[in-house]
């Protein structure tokens, strides 16, 4: 892998969690808290308010892809283990993933309450 492919995955994770957010906005405008913790069983323990539930996760998720796309180039070289373009490809999944799982939550628990 090159980092140019590694840069366009993150680049367009970065670009669906903005786009995800941005329709949480507009999708959940009609509640003032949201869940913000769910119990092992899935359901709403705990909640918050709608701007910190809709803008933390993906703000949280950005931060940790930038973080893991910036690292390499500030570790030495001797301390890298394998492609680090691998990790930013997995990252980026993985976050786009987990971004989705929590707006299905949402969206699960936001059905419920009409």
């Amino acid at each position: 892998m090159d980092a140019g492919t590694a840069a366009l995955f993150a680049g367009g994770a970065c670009l669906i969690l903005i786009g995800s957010a941005i329709w949480a906005h507009y999708r959940f405008a009609d509640f003032d808290r949201l869940p913000r913790h769910f119990g092992p069983n899935l359901e709403s323990t705990a909640y918050g308010p709608r701007w910190l539930m809709i803008w933390l996760s993906p703000a949280i998720f950005l931060a940790i892809l930038g973080l893991i796309f910036a690292l390499p180039s500030v570790v030495p070289p001797e301390h890298i283990n394998g492609d680090p373009s691998v990790g930013v490809i997995v990252a980026s999944v993985v976050v786009v993933g987990a971004q989705a799982f929590v707006l299905r939550l949402l969206t699960r628990w936001a059905r419920q309450q009409s």
